[in-house]
Parts: structure tokens; C-alpha cells; sequence
């Protein structure tokens, strides 16, 4: 329900933010978060960030993301120390982004500059939980589990906004097709 209200507001504001100029192609920024102990913490961030560059359309980054993905690893053991297998916690949350709510609040009413730095301010912090799940395998298997999570990622996260992207370039072609306003 969360991501058909984002894909609402992104297919209002995209034609309002891109008119007139050429659309970007499709990029979503990820960001990822792994607490494990340090046997498996480089593997599982080494793994999740490969897969995700793999996509093509997607940059791991801290700096603005559009989802941040939280794993928590842990390696459970037998009563003799050995390892027994993987559980993985994977939550992906969205934060919240103001940006896109300033240009409707502006569209829609006039807004000082002012109520906008609150509500900046305000909303700063906020995440929205895009999903949860846990993954258990043996240690073994921990290589597929990340690639399994970034398939499901890109599936059920990426995928929507990537198509919505897709349809908003064509609505903006066509409207530069057909607008009076064109410059010949």
C-alpha cells in the first residue's frame, strides 16, 4: 500500500519537476547496513553490494538513499562451539523525504519558506518499513541467501518504481510531441 502511494506521488510530481527537460535515465539509490560479527560481516556486505551494483539501474551509497537495507546476521552454534547455520534478519525501510511533499505543498497552496524548513525538519527522521523477512541456511549457503535478497529486493522494491520511471519517460515524450508550446 506504502509503495502505491509513493508511485501516486512520484507519477504527480514527476511531469512537474521534468517538464521541459530530458528524463535521466531510471537510477535507485540503496544503502546498506549489516551488523554480524566480523567472520561474516565482510562476506555478507562484499555479496549484498555485488548483486545490487549488478542491476545496473542502482548505487549503493550512505548519501541520500532511497531504501536502506538492515541485515542482522547471526551464526547460531551446537553445544560443541561448531556452527550450525546463517539466520539472517533483513529489514528494507524507505525514508521519508520532504522534497517531493515541499513541490505539492508549493503547487497546491502557497507555502513560506519557513513552514517548508519545518516540515523539513519535522519528517528529517522518518523511515517508512518496506518489509521484513528472515532468511535461514547453513554457512554454505550464505552466498545464495544475498543473492536471494537482492533478487526479492529488486523484485518487489526496485521493480515498481523502475517500471513507473519507464512510463513517466513516455508521458513526457509524448506530451513534448504534442505540446503547442514546443520550440521548432
Amino acid at each position: 500500500m506504502k509503495n502505491r502511494i509513493y508511485i501516486l506521488i512520484f507519477a504527480f510530481l514527476l511531469p512537474i519537476i521534468c517538464y521541459a527537460q530530458e528524463i535521466q535515465p531510471y537510477s535507485g539509490r540503496v544503502s546498506v547496513s549489516i551488523s554480524a560479527n566480523d567472520n561474516i560481516k565482510g562476506q555478507i556486505e562484499s555479496y549484498i553490494s555485488r548483486e545490487l551494483r549488478s542491476l545496473g539501474d542502482v548505487i549503493v551509497t550512505d548519501d541520500n538513499p532511497d531504501w536502506v537495507l538492515h541485515i542482522v546476521a547471526l551464526e547460531p552454534t551446537s553445544k560443541g562451539g561448531n556452527k550450525v547455520g546463517i539466520i539472517l534478519s533483513v529489514v528494507i525501510t524507505r525514508p521519508f523525504k520532504s522534497n517531493g511533499l515541499n513541490v505539492l505543498l508549493i503547487v497546491l497552496r502557497e507555502v513560506k519558506k519557513n513552514e517548508r524548513e519545518i516540515l523539513s525538519s519535522m519528517t528529517a527522521d522518518l523511515n517508512s518499513i518496506a518489509s521484513h523477512e528472515i532468511r535461514v541456511g547453513s554457512p554454505e549457503d550464505l552466498r545464495n541467501m544475498c543473492n536471494s535478497i537482492v533478487a526479492d529486493f529488486d523484485t518487489d522494491q526496485i521493480k515498481p518504481f523502475r517500471e513507473s520511471w519507464l512510463e513517466m519517460q513516455d508521458i513526457v515524450k509524448q506530451n513534448e510531441k504534442t505540446s503547442p508550446n514546443k520550440a521548432n
